[in-house]
């Protein structure tokens, strides 16, 4: 049996491109951020309507949450890709 030169390019192509894939869905870090919902609480305030909150996040714990006009000490609900240095208020 002979295969031609195109025929071995297109498989070997196809192969890695199938590795790589695989690679990148068992990766922990992976391409696609991992997005955490999780309640906190409001650690600070600052003056520019923002606050801070700690989360879980063993990368980078501490998350600004933009357009946050709440008090310190109040529960709310936020979601972030890991590692990330700003959360969402989820209503």
């Amino acid at each position: 049996m002979e295969i031609s030169y195109r025929t071995l390019v297109l498989f070997i192509g196809a192969l890695a491109a199938a590795i790589v894939g695989i690679w990148i869905g068992l990766s922990p870090t992976g391409v696609v951020p991992v997005t955490i919902t999780e309640d906190v609480v409001i650690t600070h305030t600052l003056d520019d309507g923002s606050c801070i909150v700690d989360t879980t996040d063993t990368v980078l714990s501490a998350k600004t949450v933009r357009n946050c006009n709440l008090k310190e000490g109040t529960k709310i609900t936020v979601s972030y890709e890991k590692g990330s240095a700003e959360a969402r208020m989820i209503p």
